[in-house]
Order: structure tokens, then sequence, then C-alpha cells
């Protein structure tokens, strides 16, 4: 590897290596477990115990993978690509490269979203992957096939059927029952939990009612499938959740195939850990930019022609890409259900424990993200322009005595104040400032923070998003070379 794992990273690695066919990470957010999987891929690829490596992972978190965490991790000669629907012929080409033309000397990595596993095209590439490569299969944050039902996770199932190691990694395994964790360990080898059947396991880890109890003899006379008995779990009568048992045995037999690593207890962890989450446009907001930026102009509804500067450009890409345009001084916005930086947003927001920092630019996308966190039930409170002075104390206060779970915020938070309660920033957008991103990021990194802190980025693929970060990330080289020669 051409880097060099942590602590705990080099015992993850280790105990990858005791178990080549089948074993789980159970990594929180941020430890790394990357590194583990790609260090444990090169590994096998170098004792010919493999020869390609592929990765179904949220959409994002695939292309990561190429753009990001191969090129710096690995030492091996390799050859990767993501597999897109409706690619490029540029792409389509690469992937055909992965699968049909890798050189003797090269591990092979192809990564897919673990959504298009259910398109007849996304499964084909997978299984012409695997049939041409003796294979690692990798779920990455494998809660997503915790659903045994879903057509995902049959088709992830089947896929590993045809692979030589597979690999599990997810922080959230188990994050509503012991119930999620059977379909994740059934991919690694079936029965590997005590059982190959769904329903068995269910009932050995949830109190299920009783057959002659008044809601299971209902649901039955309803039922559509004939005599067949209705497994219904008994719930807590004060918290509504499922009544659970036996949890002890579950570990015991997870423990042997499972590394469990928790940010806190990663003393040998670097302060700040930076990820990045790439997600696609959607067909007509890439159309929209495509349009701004090759012709300088913005049709409205109405018929109107905007038209725009270099000196504006910039900005309007900026919001194309968070999926709304400013005309007039308002904002025109696409449906929330219609915006990828959205969803892919929430779907990161959902896979995090604690308070949470969100970082947006523009007003529009914190009332857009606002609106969603409290659909899903959260208690959210704001701090930009728009409160004033005690709303805003009363803003810190909620979040640094857990009465809130998220704060939504832009620059005007950047500097001052206090937020040690939040280990997780989100950046669902920014600015070229760098000023603005290094204050923010210390408003919880700093005296009083007692665990690492995690800076996620929401990019927007071939957009300005990524010219933003390389912008910034140049910014900072500098300064740091400026400064540490002060030294």
């Amino acid at each position: 590897m051409k880097t060099t794992g942590m602590n705990h990273q080099i015992i993850g690695l280790g105990r990858l290596a005791a178990n080549p066919v089948y074993y789980a990470l159970a990594c929180e957010q941020g430890t790394g477990k990357t590194w583990m999987l790609l260090a444990d891929a090169e590994r096998q690829f170098q004792a010919d115990h493999i020869e390609g490596l592929l990765v179904v992972a949220p959409n994002g978190v695939h292309t990561n993978w190429v753009r990001r965490e191969i090129p710096t991790h690995l030492s091996i000669p390799s050859i990767a690509a993501h597999y897109k629907s409706g690619a490029s012929k540029k792409l389509v080409a690469r992937v055909e490269r992965v699968i049909n033309e890798r050189e003797c000397d090269e591990l092979a990595v192809l990564t897919i979203n673990i959504d298009a596993l259910n398109t007849k095209n996304g499964l084909n590439v997978c299984k012409r992957f695997l049939t041409r490569h003796r294979c690692m299969m990798v779920i990455d944050e494998s809660q997503k096939i915790k659903n045994p039902t879903a057509a995902r996770t049959k088709k992830a199932t089947l896929l590993g059927d045809m692979a030589v190691s597979r690999r599990i990694a997810s922080g959230t395994m188990l994050s509503n029952g012991p119930s999620d964790v059977y379909s994740q360990y059934h991919f690694l080898k079936p029965g590997l939990l005590g059982t190959r059947s769904y329903r068995a396991f269910v009932s050995q880890y949830n109190v299920i009612l009783p057959p002659d109890h008044p809601v299971v003899m209902k649901a039955k006379e309803r039922s559509r499938f004939g005599n067949a008995e209705p497994q219904i779990l008994a719930t807590d009568p004060v918290t509504g959740q499922p009544k659970t048992r036996n949890l002890d045995k579950l570990s015991a037999l997870m423990a042997p195939y499972t590394y469990r690593v928790l940010k806190k207890d990663c003393l040998d962890l670097p302060d700040k850990i930076y990820q990045t989450h790439y997600f696609e446009l959607s067909p007509k907001q890439r159309a929209l930019y495509n349009q701004v930026k090759e012709e300088l102009r913005y049709e409205r509804p109405d018929g109107e022609i905007d038209l725009y500067t270099a000196l504006t450009l910039g900005t309007k890409l900026r919001q194309v890409t968070s999926g709304f345009i400013m005309i007039d001084g308002q904002a025109h916005l696409i449906p929330p259900a219609e915006n990828p930086r959205l969803a892919a947003y929430l779907a990161l927001r959902e896979d995090i424990e604690g308070a949470v920092i969100t970082w947006a630019h523009y007003r529009a996308e914190i009332a857009m993200i606002v609106k969603a966190l409290r659909a899903q039930g959260r208690t959210v409170v704001e701090y930009h322009g728009g409160i004033k002075g005690p709303e805003r104390e009363a803003a810190i206060d909620a979040i640094q005595s857990g009465r809130a779970t998220d704060i939504v915020m832009n620059s005007a938070g950047a500097t001052g104040i206090t937020l040690t309660a939040a280990e997780t920033a989100l950046y669902y957008s920014h600015d070229y400032v760098l000023e603005n991103r290094q204050q923010g990021e210390d408003r919880n990194h700093r005296i009083g923070t007692k665990s690492n802190v995690l800076y996620v980025d929401l990019v927007a693929e071939d957009t300005i998003d990524e010219r933003i970060a390389a912008a910034l990330q140049s910014k900072a080289l500098t300064a740091k070379v400026v400064m540490d020669a002060l030294e």
C-alpha cells in the first residue's frame, strides 16, 4: 500500500487475512474501512488468490473508490472503472477493458451503485466480470442489503455466490433490530449465523406474538397466504420498538467473523477525517447545466431569457447543481423528490448517529434541508443571516445541550462559536473561500472536542463542485507550505 495503516487498521487487515473467504467489518464511519478492504485485496492479489475486485456501494460511494481511494492507497498496478447506466462511450470502453483486457500484473476493479443491480445491464456487467476473473466482492455500506426480500439484496447474494472472497462493511449494520444482520451475513455465507431461514432467524432473536393472540388471528383472517402463520413481532408498550431476546447468542455467532471499531476507541486516528461523497445530476439538471455553461443563458418557464456573464456563470452553475436557480431574487426549485443532491444528503444523514452540523452556501439550500430533516422527525435549528442574535444563541445552546439533533448553517456561523457536541459535519455545498472552510471546520474541532471529527463533502460529478474542491485543496496546500516554513 502507498499509505500506512493506523494501528486499528493493521489489526483489521490481520483479521481479514485470517478469514480470506468471508468476513465483516463493522466499523463506524470514518474509521478507515476502505483502507482495510483495499489492503486485503492487494494482499490477496499478490498471493494469486484473486484477480479482480467488485465493489457494490451506494450511489456516489462507488465512484469515490475509483476517483480517490484506489489512486491514493493501492501500490500494485490496477485498472479500475465504475459502471454507470447510460454512460458515455469512453466510460463504457473503460468498463469493457476492466472486464476483458486486464494485464496479468493488474488488479481489475469494477465498482457499481447497488441500485444498478436491479437493472438488466448492471447485473449482467457484474456477472461477466465475476465470470471472467477470480474476484473478491465487497458490499460497502452493507446495511443497504438488510432487507432479504428486496430485489437488490437477492441479486447481491446471487453475485456473491460467484466470488471467491466476500466482504461486507458498515458502521450501522444493526440499526432497526437484530433481523437487520441476517441477509448481510447470509451474503457472506448462507447459514453463517446458525440458520438459512430468515423466518427462523427472526423468531430466534425477537419476541413473536403467539398464534392465539387477537392481532395474529385477525391478520391470519385477512391473509392471502392460506394457512401460513403470520409472524408478528411483539413491541414494547412504551417505546413501540420490537422486543428482542438471545442477543448474547447472536453476538457470539457474529464475533468470529466480525471486526468492530468505534471512533472513540481509535486513539491513533487523526484529529480530522475527510470523505467525499459523489452523486450524479439528474438528466434534466445535466441538460440545464450544460445549457447554462455553454450558452451562458437560462430560459425561464415563461419564455424569458436570462443572459449571464463569465463573472456570474459560476454562481449559476453552483445553483443548478443544488437543484434551483435564482430569478429576480427568488429561488425556483426543482421538486425535492427529484433533487439528487438532497437525496444523497438525506441518505448520508440517515447513517450517522449523533448531532450533525450541515454547512450550505445558499439560503434556498438551507430551507430545503431544514424542511427535509424535520419531515424525518429530527429536531433542527438554523444559524444564518436570517436568524437574529438571541435565536442564534438559542440554536447553539440547543445543539450543545442535545435538545437538537441538527444545526444547518452558512458562513455566518463560521467564526466565534463552539459546536463540539457534533462529531460530524456535512458540507452540502460551499464556496471558494478557504477561510470559511477552515474556520467552519474549527467550530467542532477545538478545546472540548472529545472524539474524532468527520467532514463529508457532497460533490456533483463532472461539475463546478469538483473545481471548487480542487481550488480549496490547492489553497490549503499553499497555506501549509508557507506556514510550515515559519516553524
